[in-house]
C-alpha cells in the first residue's frame, strides 16, 4: 500500500471512511467481512466519484460564466476606449473653439476700437456742427463767390456726406458681425460642452458597468477557487478509498488463497482417508464381503442428521466427487429462459430444485464455506469452495430459509449446510444451485451447467 503524508483533515476523513465499515480491515474475521467492507468502500468510491464529477461540472459552469463575463468586459472596455477617444477629440475641439474665441475676442477688441474711433469721429462732427451753428447744405453752396468755388464746395459737401454714410454703414456692419460671431462661437462652445457632458456621463456609466462585471468576476473566481479546493479534497479521499480498496482486494485474495489451501488440504486428507478406507475395505472383504456395504450405510446415516425436518429429507450421497444438493422437483434448467417474476428473457446461471421450506440442503462436495449470508436477489446464500483434483470450484446455494454453517467451516460432501426456502427474488420454496469454475466473482464468471457434475 502506497504511503504518503496527508493533511490532518484528510487523515480524519480516511479514518471516518474506515470506521464507517462493519469492522477495521486489520481485524477482518472472514472473507464475508472483507467482501462487505470492500462493498462499502466501493460505495464510498462511487459516491466520491459522483461528487468529483459534480464539482468538475460546477467548475466548468463557473468557467463558462467567467468567459461570458470577460467577453462582456472586453466589449465594455472597447466602448470605454472609444468614449475616451471621443472625449479627447471633443476636448481638442473645445480647445480649438476656445482659441477661436480668444482670437475673436482680440478681433472684437480691434473692431471695438474701430467702432469707438468712428463714434469719436461722428461725435467730433456733431460737436463741430453744434459749434458752428446750423449750416444748411444750400447755405454752404450759395455762399460760394464763384462757380469754381461752388463746384469745390459741392464736391466737399458730397464727400463729407459720403464719408458719414460710409462710417455709419461700416459701424452697423461691424456691430452685426460682432454679434453674429459671438452667437456662433457661444453656440459652438455650448454644443461642445454638452457633447462632453454626454460623453462623461457615458464613460461614468461604462465605468460602473465594468466595475460591476469585475465584482462578478471576483465572486466567480472565489467560487472557482472554493470548488477547486473541494474537488481536490474529494480526489484525495477518492485516492484513499482506492488504496483501501486495493488493500482489501489483496486481503480478499489472500483470504481466498487461505481457504483454497484449506480445501486442498481437505481434499488430500479425504483422499488419504479414502485410500486408507479402501485398504481397510480390501482386508475386510477377505474376511467379510458385507463389511464395506455396512460401513457405507453407517457413513450415510451419520452424514445427514436432521433429515426428518419438515419439507423433505436429505438426499442420498452419490459416489465420486459430487452429489446432488437437495431432494425435490427439478423445475428450471441451466441456460436461457423467461424469468418467472419479470417475464423478461434472460440467462439462468444455475438449476432450480423445488421442495418444502426447511428441506435439508447439503454440500455438493468437500470444501470450505467462503460465504454465508444475504446476497442481493439471491436472498440467503451459502458458497462453498472446493479443490478437486487440483481444480478449484465454487458451489452456490440460494433462497435459503436457514443457514447452518459459517465462513471458514470445513464441510464434507453430503453434510447439511442449510434449509430450503424462498428468500430474495423467489416465487416459492426452492433451491437455486450454481457451480462456478474458480472462486465466485459474479453469477456469469466461470458459470457452468451443474448437471455436468451432479445427477438428479
Amino acid at each position: 500500500m502506497k504511503i504518503r503524508k496527508k493533511p490532518f483533515g484528510i487523515m480524519i476523513s480516511s479514518v471516518a471512511l474506515v470506521l464507517a465499515m462493519q469492522m477495521p480491515v486489520s481485524y477482518a474475521a472472514s472473507l464475508s467481512d472483507l467482501k462487505d467492507q470492500k462493498s462499502n468502500v466501493e460505495g464510498q468510491k462511487e459516491q466520491l466519484n459522483s461528487e468529483i464529477h459534480e464539482k468538475a461540472s460546477e467548475i466548468n459552469s463557473i468557467e463558462k460564466k467567467q468567459k461570458k463575463l470577460l467577453e462582456q468586459i472586453t466589449k465594455i472596455t472597447d466602448k470605454i476606449t472609444n468614449t475616451n477617444n471621443e472625449i479627447s477629440i471633443v476636448k481638442q475641439e473645445i480647445h480649438v473653439a476656445a482659441g477661436e474665441i480668444e482670437k475673436l475676442k482680440s478681433n472684437i477688441t480691434a473692431l471695438q476700437e474701430k467702432i469707438d474711433q468712428r463714434n469719436e469721429l461722428l461725435a467730433e462732427r456733431a460737436r463741430a456742427l453744434q459749434a458752428n451753428g446750423s449750416v444748411g447744405f444750400l447755405d454752404v453752396l450759395l455762399g460760394a463767390n464763384s462757380f469754381v468755388e461752388f463746384i469745390d464746395r459741392y464736391s466737399a459737401v458730397n464727400t463729407l456726406m459720403d464719408a458719414d454714410r460710409q462710417i455709419m454703414k461700416e459701424q452697423k456692419e461691424d456691430q452685426l458681425k460682432l454679434e453674429e460671431e459671438k452667437v456662433v462661437l457661444e453656440n459652438t462652445k455650448q454644443e461642445l460642452e454638452s457633447k462632453k457632458a454626454e460623453l462623461d456621463s457615458l464613460k461614468a456609466s461604462l465605468d460602473s458597468q465594468k466595475k460591476e462585471k469585475d465584482n462578478l468576476i471576483d465572486k466567480l473566481e472565489a467560487q472557482q477557487k472554493q470548488a477547486t479546493s473541494e474537488k481536490k479534497k474529494l480526489e484525495v479521499k477518492y485516492e484513499d478509498a482506492v488504496e483501501l480498496s486495493d488493500d482489501l482486494n489483496a486481503q480478499i485474495a489472500a483470504e481466498q488463497q487461505r481457504l483454497l489451501e484449506i480445501a486442498r488440504q481437505q481434499e488430500a486428507e479425504r483422499k488419504a482417508r479414502a485410500e486408507a478406507a479402501a485398504a481397510a475395505a480390501a482386508k475386510e472383504r477377505a474376511a467379510n464381503s458385507n463389511a464395506n456395504s455396512n460401513a457405507r450405510s453407517n457413513y450415510s446415516s451419520n452424514s445427514y442428521s436432521g433429515g426428518g425436518q419438515s419439507g423433505g429429507s436429505a438426499p442420498s450421497v452419490s459416489a465420486g466427487n459430487w452429489t446432488k444438493p437437495a431432494n425435490g422437483t427439478f423445475t428450471s434448467p441451466y441456460g436461457a429462459r423467461v424469468h418467472p417474476i419479470s417475464g423478461s428473457y434472460n440467462f439462468h446461471y444455475g438449476i432450480d430444485i423445488a421442495n418444502g421450506i426447511g428441506t435439508p440442503i447439503v454440500s455438493a462436495a468437500d470444501g470450505v464455506v467462503t460465504y454465508a449470508g444475504p446476497l442481493s436477489t439471491y436472498g440467503n446464500v451459502v458458497m462453498v469452495t472446493h479443490s478437486i483434483d487440483g481444480q478449484v470450484f465454487t458451489s452456490l446455494y440460494a433462497h435459503l430459509s436457514s443457514i447452518n454453517v459459517g465462513v471458514g467451516t470445513q464441510v464434507s460432501k453430503g453434510q447439511k449446510i442449510a434449509g430450503m426456502g424462498s428468500t430474495g427474488a423467489s416465487t416459492g420454496s426452492h433451491l437455486h444451485f450454481e457451480i462456478h469454475v474458480g472462486t465466485w466473482v459474479n453469477q456469469a464468471t466461470g458459470s457452468v451447467n451443474p448437471l455436468n457434475y451432479v445427477s438428479l
